[in-house]
């Protein structure tokens, strides 16, 4: 990843990330839906309180997930995202502001919500210690991160080995992490984790070749199938997935 002012100026930038950035299409759509699922059930028996959504992108997960909250916050460091995902959620209360240096009062929430945008940050920790900052004493922090160690960065490293390709498709602004390092962070921010989910064992695979071209190595109907069959769930196998979804607490107080 490149340098913190390099990254947080590329998402505020128009025209950057909202040009390729739709999870409700394409190749991974049914992951994104799994995990909204997923997310969907372990808030839904939370107290209806307030919710904050940070880095909410284009409101995919805030247009279902506001619906259990009588008070529901979306952020985002770009102002034209917001703009996408006020169309989608009218109602919902959005505010332009960076995950690394959230605006709201100590013990403010009762859930934070974080989907598909801690790989984007350049200072994970503090962005961690933030939400555990506003969250209210047993409130709950959902967020998912891209395994550092799955089949798909696997092959993509083999890959770029074999083509002689340093260069990481996306990798100025985008990093994976472990799940002992994912742990160790959470653990430093004072988060204690109850559940964790492995989603995509076998996903989509998709190389990028020096020339610009790219080549789908395994497709989504490949992917489908395998995930149907329940492979996220077979221990071990499941530990080389392509995405973490985690559900971790701040402990009450005591």
């Amino acid at each position: 990843m490149r340098e913190m002012r390099y990254v947080k100026d590329y998402f505020m930038k128009r025209g950057t990330v909202s040009k390729w950035w739709n999870p409700t299409k394409g190749d991974y759509s049914y992951l994104f839906n799994y995990q909204l699922n997923e997310i969907y059930f372990w808030l839904s028996s939370l107290p209806k309180g307030a919710a904050l959504e940070v880095s909410c992108g284009k409101g995919r997960g805030t247009k279902r997930l506001n619906k259990l909250f009588k008070n529901y916050i979306a952020t985002d460091i770009s102002k034209e995202m917001i703009e996408i995902a006020k169309k989608k959620c009218p109602k919902v209360t959005f505010k332009q502001m960076d995950a690394e240096d959230l605006k709201f009062k100590p013990n403010s929430f009762n859930a934070v919500i974080c989907l598909a945008a801690i790989v984007h940050y350049p200072n994970p920790q503090k962005a961690l210690n933030d939400f555990y900052r506003v969250l209210k004493p047993g409130g709950f922090l959902v967020f998912d991160s891209d395994n550092k160690y799955s089949i798909r960065r696997l092959a993509k490293k083999i890959y770029r080995f074999l083509e002689g390709n340093k260069n990481i498709f996306g990798g100025d602004i985008f990093q994976t992490y472990s799940k002992k390092k994912m742990k160790i962070m959470l653990e430093r921010s004072g988060f204690k984790i109850k559940k964790i989910r492995y989603v995509g064992t076998i996903s989509p695979i998709e190389f990028h070749r020096k020339d610009g071209s790219s080549q789908k190595i395994v497709g989504p109907r490949v992917s489908r199938f395998f995930h149907r069959l329940g492979i996220d769930k077979i221990p071990l196998i499941n530990r080389f997935a392509t995405y973490h979804l985690i559900l971790a607490q701040k402990p009450q107080k005591n």
